[in-house]
């Protein structure tokens, strides 16, 4: 294992907890605007490209394993938002449970795959469970943006909603 694949895992593990806590202080200080939480989103997905990108570099033995799922993902998230602009005209941004578990997933997905990710047969299986996490987290968002009457940021779960 190179000292570098250390070093991003590393990197990554203190911009997940920056991510967790970003919007806690935020909410905390008074400062969550919706406008906010839409610039967290995409900050967010700027920073799993970057993860997946170093993983990549990393492991390119695993691009074969990874962009199928990858593609599958990045498939459902523009649909969500092309289905949410054309409700609300406005970008999606739920940021519910389930986008969390599925940030933690990704999180533990490329830390297996920087830091021991020359076994196959493991990370098969780790970005099957992480793929079905992030589908789910998917379908979630599509069905609050479904369900919802006016655009909001922030919804726990679909199943908070009101009808």
């Amino acid at each position: 294992m190179a000292d570098w694949t250390v070093a991003c895992a590393a990197l990554l593990a203190l911009g997940v907890l920056s991510d967790i806590f970003d919007g806690i202080i935020a909410r905390r200080l008074g400062v969550a605007t919706p406008a906010l939480r839409v610039w967290d989103s995409r900050a967010d997905v700027v920073f799993w490209v970057c993860a997946f990108a170093a993983v990549a570099l990393a492991r390119p033995g695993l691009i074969d394993l990874l962009w199928p799922a990858a593609a599958v993902i990045a498939a459902l998230e523009i649909g969500n938002h092309l289905a949410s602009y054309a409700k609300f005209r406005r970008e999606a941004s739920p940021h519910h449970y389930l986008s969390k578990a599925f940030g933690l997933a990704l999180w533990g997905l490329c830390s297996a795959a920087l830091l021991a990710g020359d076994n196959i047969a493991t990370m098969r299986a780790t970005i099957t469970t992480v793929l079905a996490i992030g589908i789910l987290s998917q379908l979630e968002a599509f069905a609050i943006t479904m369900r919802l009457k006016a655009w909001r940021c922030d919804v726990a779960s679909v199943l908070t909603l009101r009808s």
